[in-house]
């Protein structure tokens, strides 16, 4: 019987994605399916620093300096987008709240968007790029940076790990 820190330890299937965002538009990208531990399968997930939209392609940089470019012909795979459909609200002004009412404020859930809240759109990287320069009255923008918004690690099973392996 395995103990404890061999179980740990075990390799597994998992598929690994990050999201990133810029206002309202968010980045889900597939970084891959990896043989790996869970821990493992994280780190890689923590391994993206910041992706950048340009115009025609996109710049994913990692925290080791490395870097990949995804267009719409190398990688259209591994990308999707998502607007934010929820209404926006007005700015808030935070510092004038006492600590304990911005706690409230910050909790408040007409602030928080959820994955409800998440329309998918087929859009190619020159659509988004048009609709953050649209959007945010940016026309004289030659990029966007999209911040870091959650990473996905999801175990696949044995069924769909054999079925992995058979589509390569």
């Amino acid at each position: 019987m395995p103990n404890r820190s061999t179980a740990k330890n075990q390799q597994s299937s998992f598929m690994v994605s990050v999201e990133y965002g810029h206002e309202d538009l968010f980045l889900e990208l597939e970084l891959g399916i990896f043989r790996a531990t869970p821990l493992h399968a994280q780190r890689i997930a923590d391994s993206v620093n910041s992706v950048i939209l340009l115009e025609n392609h996109m710049v994913v940089i990692f925290k080791n300096a490395e870097s990949i470019t995804i267009n719409d012909d190398f990688l259209k795979h591994a990308y999707k987008f998502k607007v934010c459909i929820k209404p926006k609200l007005p700015p808030f002004e935070l510092s004038a709240l006492t600590h304990q009412k911005r706690d409230l404020f910050i909790q408040n859930q007409a602030y928080i968007a959820t994955e409800e809240d998440m329309k998918e759109v087929n859009w190619d990287i020159k659509t988004a790029f048009k609709y953050l320069q649209q959007q945010y009255d940016a026309w004289d923008q030659s990029y966007f940076l999209f911040s870091f918004s959650s990473s996905y690690v999801i175990p696949l099973s044995t069924h769909v790990q054999r079925k992995v392996k058979h589509a390569t």
